[in-house]
């Protein structure tokens, strides 16, 4: 994985050529794939090498950046199985427990401080779950564990998804094969005829003001194409952001299992903010497969148009007002975005230069997970 000052240097060097271009034309950035979550049964994301490079879809620095978590560096954990796979069909009003069973694939032992944290419920319905879960017991590396989560059905039939992280003792996220845990669920009111029913095309989830909808999911005999659009709270002139930072790179899971990315690009007929995306993974092995998801960690902008000291300081505002001991000098040079950092006593080096880039880029966090099969 690159370092923070190696992204750095990559970002520097592609706004000096766009600058030395005299913005007679836009030099379109290569294609970045984000860090993306999976589903409870999902395997960690491959960095994809992608053949084009296709237009930004980009917000203004105005949106919401969200905080995040440190991941550890030394817990880690695979999905072996669960209860109420994704939409499994319950009654309104019915009472039901969603449990996974977690294998401990780090070098630590979890303890009964570990737990299982809510942090996203995109239909505004947390089902009833707890804000936290303790673990039951200690785990020793190679060992699995029961995360149980008791629910309860809305009294309103539609598509219910509930999102949960595993936290340390430090409060660390711990990755699940590189992503996160949930559970979703298709509420049928009693007496309403209702079975699960595939969904290939026209789902879609809004989470921190973005919401990503799947439009459109075909296949052949050797590829898959998804086809989403990204619509952004307050963000109406797209045409002013086209050129600038990489267009995220969902993940395609196929049983958890992550498709080889092939090409992709901002898919314009289909409007603004649209895009495609091509898979290495054919009709046999889709039609398989029991559950076929994408997924997006975050959405990565890049250095706003315009001076970068002045990009700069309105993170450095927003930051200073949330985060007490943390102060920096903003000063763009080929050494990165700012000089003279000041860390609180409880923070790295590595987490205030994350939260520093991810402000002056915008960078807005989700995970956006959508449902295709």
């Amino acid at each position: 994985m690159n370092s923070p000052i190696t992204q750095k240097f990559i970002r520097i060097y592609i706004l000096i050529i766009f600058l030395a271009s005299g913005c007679s034309g836009i030099n379109l950035p290569t294609m970045v794939p984000t860090t993306s979550p999976t589903t409870s049964s999902a395997a960690p994301t491959v960095t994809p090498s992608p053949t084009t490079a296709p237009t930004t879809i980009v917000p203004t620095l105005t949106a919401t950046v969200a905080k995040t978590r440190p991941v550890s560096a030394d817990d880690k954990a695979s999905f072996v199985s669960e209860t109420y796979p994704d939409n499994s069909v319950v009654t309104a009003g019915k009472q039901f427990t969603k449990t996974w069973v977690i294998k401990n694939t780090g070098s630590l032992t979890w303890t009964t401080a570990y737990q299982l944290v809510l942090f996203a419920a995109p239909q505004g319905d947390t089902l009833g779950a707890s804000t936290s879960i303790s673990f039951s017991q200690r785990t020793a590396p190679g060992e699995t564990v029961s995360l149980s989560v008791p629910l309860v059905a809305p009294a309103t039939s539609g598509t219910y998804a509930v999102y949960w992280s595993i936290r340390n003792e430090h409060g660390e996220t711990v990755a699940v094969d590189g992503g996160n845990l949930w559970a979703k669920v298709q509420v049928c009111e009693a007496g309403q005829a209702c079975s699960a029913t595939d969904v290939m095309g026209g789902t879609s989830i809004t989470v921190n003001g973005v919401t990503v909808t799947v439009t459109d999911f075909t296949y052949d005999s050797q590829s898959a194409t998804v086809k989403y659009c990204i619509a952004i709270s307050g963000l109406t002139d797209w045409k002013v952001l086209r050129g600038y930072g990489p267009v995220p790179v969902p993940s395609l899971l196929i049983n958890g299992k992550p498709a080889p990315f092939v090409t992709g690009g901002s898919d314009y007929p289909s409007g603004d903010g649209c895009a495609f995306m091509q898979y290495q993974v054919g009709a046999a092995e889709i039609e398989a497969a029991q559950h076929i998801t994408l997924s997006m960690d975050n959405i990565r902008m890049g250095l706003p148009p315009g001076d970068p000291d002045v990009a700069c300081q309105a993170a450095r505002s927003k930051l200073l007002a949330e985060y007490s001991g943390l102060d920096f000098r903003c000063h763009f040079s080929m050494a990165g975005y700012y000089t003279n950092l000041q860390l609180p006593a409880d923070m790295t080096r590595g987490q205030a230069d994350q939260l520093i880039t991810d402000a002056i880029e915008g960078a807005i966090y989700g995970p956006w997970l959508l449902t295709i099969k």
